[in-house]
């Protein structure tokens, strides 16, 4: 194992293997290095990125379609009404996730925005452009991580409100770069150490002469939520101040008259801000509140059902399990021992 020419593209000329897991690099003195090797040596191409080898050597991927549904519909379950995609150059893998985002959108009939391969001024004009024309906020997905932070500094340098006017989502869930981002970063892990096992799976059977498939894809593990998309795309402040009422008071008893006098609009108004808006209405909102707030306590799975239930505003047992069922389609105890058994695993 030589990891320095990854760094400084010194290349391992005097490393002697049997066989070798490789992806495409940048250099092409690097890629020019693994195509001359993998004629020698059983090869595995890591990623959607080849270095330049034919279809007859074998590759693992990650499940770049998924990476770009999970985007869109999360930034869909945020009341986005118009996304874009942002990279700073193009690849193979960043072709591939656009092309699926952009295909989610057709189907959720939400516009496309591309601000991929233009100039920084460009970018930073055309973003402007969209919130000023449309005056909703942007959700953007990014190529990888990378390229969420340079989005993420650009829309700060130009007075650009992260996640209020724009909001960036990354893939990699590289954690280092997620954190210190100016705003911490959403991002949708590539499940790195499945991807790295199969990959050596593969190359193990090709070395011993057994059949592996052309393509081995794995499924990405789950997307994590940071500042970066951490606000609701709503922008009328009535609906706004009915939002607030329902987060911060969601453990209560609360009534849509008293959700509607916090937001200071009738009964009427306030159920067609909600249609027209978040697509649905103020007690679908509250019941998905509560239904989020309860998940997470029956994870930590610290508390009874019952103290559960009145934490998260259901009253009762029966009432918890009956939305649990619902959302899920099982009792929130059984929800929650296997979805502590999956994680496990």
């Amino acid at each position: 194992m030589d990891a320095r020419h990854f760094f400084t593209n010194q290349i391992p000329f005097d490393v002697a293997f049997d066989g070798m897991l490789a992806m495409g690099h940048r250099d092409p003195e690097v890629n020019a290095y693994v195509c001359a090797r993998a004629a020698t040596v059983p090869t595995v191409i890591l990623g959607t990125d080849s270095p330049g080898l034919d279809t007859s050597v074998p590759s693992v991927v990650p499940d770049n379609r998924h990476f770009a549904r999970a985007a869109a519909d999360h930034l869909y379950a945020l009341f986005h009404k118009r996304m874009g995609w942002f990279a700073y150059d193009e690849s193979p893998s960043g072709d591939e996730r656009k092309q699926a985002f952009r295909k989610r959108l057709e189907e959720l009939k939400l516009p496309f925005a591309d601000l991929a391969g233009i100039t920084p001024g460009e970018l930073i004009r055309t973003i402007q452009s969209q919130l000023k024309n449309h005056r909703v906020p942007l959700g953007v997905m990014c190529r990888d991580d990378h390229d969420a932070v340079v989005l993420i500094e650009r829309c700060i340098k130009a007075q650009i409100k992260v996640p209020d006017e724009v909001a960036v989502i990354g893939v990699g869930d590289l954690e280092a770069l997620c954190s210190i981002s100016p705003v911490p970063l959403t991002s949708i892990s590539p499940n790195m150490e499945q991807l790295g096992y199969e990959a050596a799976r593969v190359l193990n059977r090709r070395m011993h002469g057994l059949p592996v498939p052309p393509v081995t894809v794995v499924p990405s593990g789950p997307l994590i939520r940071r500042a970066s998309t951490g606000r609701l795309a709503i922008m009328h402040p009535a609906l706004r101040r009915a939002v607030h009422m329902i987060d911060t008071h969601y453990s209560e008893a609360l009534t849509l008259e008293q959700i509607a006098a916090a937001a200071g609009v009738s009964l009427r108004q306030l159920f067609l801000l909600f249609s027209r808006e978040m697509r649905g209405s103020p007690h679908r909102y509250l019941l998905d509140v509560r239904l989020e707030h309860a998940q997470k306590l029956v994870l930590a799975n610290d508390l009874r059902m019952s103290e559960i239930a009145a934490a998260c505003g259901f009253g009762t047992t029966r009432t918890l399990a009956r939305a649990f069922h619902q959302q899920v389609g099982m009792a929130p105890a059984k929800w929650g021992e296997k979805m502590r058994m999956d994680t496990s695993d």
